[in-house]
């Protein structure tokens, strides 16, 4: 017989932990579950625990492991946790919920990344720090929802939870790539026929204009010589647009320049809206699901200023929460700051006063969401037609620089 530790969860969703002696841990686990206590971690007690240094460690390399690594959809760590979620609700002892999902992980990265995850967590370490360990699957936000489970909360509602905000996170970028998905097509295809007709044809009829003596005029110069150019120096050209596009994301990056550029987008008619009920949306969404899961108040707004994707909403929000830090209510610091639709601003009055605080933001983010979806249809239905006259002009322009130089031919011809 072995002396073992285990840790894990009772009926209350409270945290327990204690020593049981046993054979095998199967043989443990199954006492332990006739407790009616969900297992996170068995071992025996006498195993060497991971200090502080190596979850440092652990978390540094799980960073750095990602690098080059293809990244993790929602949707797909939605599946995780649900899948997680509905088994720790079912009472099956974590770490074979951890071997169920494992197997059935649909990358090779989301494998690598739960193994580590199993690993740390048998090895001592509580839910959330093995979270946070399994190189960077699991986004922060998901790591606070659980580590105030574990403190005392329910660990299966706090992984539903976290799914349904994954999964609601995927159905907004879904919506926003397929409403991009045609103008994007439609700019790829037009951009494609300008190339070969500058690159491949043009040049043809330079060759026919040159043999036959045509004076051509000056935007019939100006095309040929571009195309015979953009022929005569491919990787040159494409050397300079890698170089203009890292270079023009290295810009962006820049806290002044990404500033500047929202400021400009959120003055742009339907456009500027959209941004801004995106990032709401995104930012409202989170705060709900922290604090719908007891995390604190400034962490909940922390997260949804990190979470907003847009640095006007997110510069708002850490104001608004450093007057919360100061003791004002929630609805004025937010309305101070005059970032923020007056009806979001009413909500969250009406929430702080009964205590519906986080139902009502996800309510409020939800018809924000809805908001979204009908603003892109609206912004899709003006841009098609624009980008069809705008390729349409292009594409004119290029034929007719053609045509007028083969009148010349014909009179000539007569």
């Amino acid at each position: 017989m072995q002396l073992f530790k285990y840790k894990g969860y009772d009926t209350d969703g409270k945290k327990v932990e204690g020593e049981i002696t046993g054979t095998t841990i199967d043989e443990v686990e199954r006492k332990v579950s006739a407790q009616a206590v969900t297992i996170i971690s068995i071992i025996p007690a006498g195993a060497v625990r991971g200090g502080g240094s190596s979850s440092s460690d652990s978390e540094g390399g799980g960073g750095f492991k990602l690098f080059g690594r293809k990244r993790v959809s929602d949707a797909d760590l939605a599946v995780v946790l649900r899948d997680l979620a509905v088994m720790a609700q079912t009472g099956v002892p974590f770490v074979e919920a951890l071997d169920a999902v494992i197997e059935t992980a649909r990358t090779s990265t989301i494998q690598d990344s739960l193994i580590k995850f199993k690993t740390e967590i048998v090895g001592g370490k509580s839910l959330s720090a093995g979270m946070k360990s399994a190189n960077g699957l699991f986004p922060t936000l998901i790591c606070d929802m659980v580590k105030i489970a574990e403190e005392g909360g329910r660990l299966d509602k706090a992984l539903a939870s976290a799914a349904t905000y994954v999964e609601r996170a995927a159905d907004l970028r879904r919506k926003v790539m397929n409403a991009l998905l045609y103008p994007i097509v439609l700019t790829v295809i037009a951009g494609g026929t300008v190339l070969i007709m500058i690159t491949y044809v043009m040049p043809k009829f330079a060759d026919i204009f040159l043999k036959m003596g045509v004076a051509v005029p000056e935007s019939t110069k100006f095309v040929l010589n571009l195309g015979i150019f953009m022929k005569g120096h491919p990787f040159q050209l494409l050397f300079g647009a890698v170089g203009l596009v890292v270079g023009a994301k290295m810009l962006v990056r820049l806290p002044s320049v990404n500033k500047a550029i929202f400021l400009f987008l959120m003055k742009v008619p339907v456009l500027g809206d959209l941004i801004k009920k995106l990032a709401l949306s995104r930012s409202c969404q989170s705060i709900a699901t922290l604090l719908g899961s007891n995390v604190a108040m400034l962490s909940a707004l922390e997260h949804g200023a990190k979470v907003a994707g847009n640095p006007i909403l997110r510069d708002a929000l850490m104001n608004a929460k450093s007057a919360v830090e100061r003791g004002a209510p929630l609805s004025d610091s937010l309305k101070e700051t005059k970032a923020f639709p007056p009806t979001l601003v009413r909500m969250v009055a009406v929430g702080e006063r009964t205590g519906q605080l986080s139902l009502l933001m996800t309510n409020t983010a939800a018809h924000m969401e809805e908001e979204v979806d009908g603003k892109l249809k609206a912004l899709i239905s003006i841009v098609e037609p624009v980008m069809i006259v705008v390729m349409g002009v292009i594409v004119g322009g290029i034929t007719m620089s053609i045509i007028i130089p083969m009148y010349s031919i014909v009179e000539k011809v007569h």
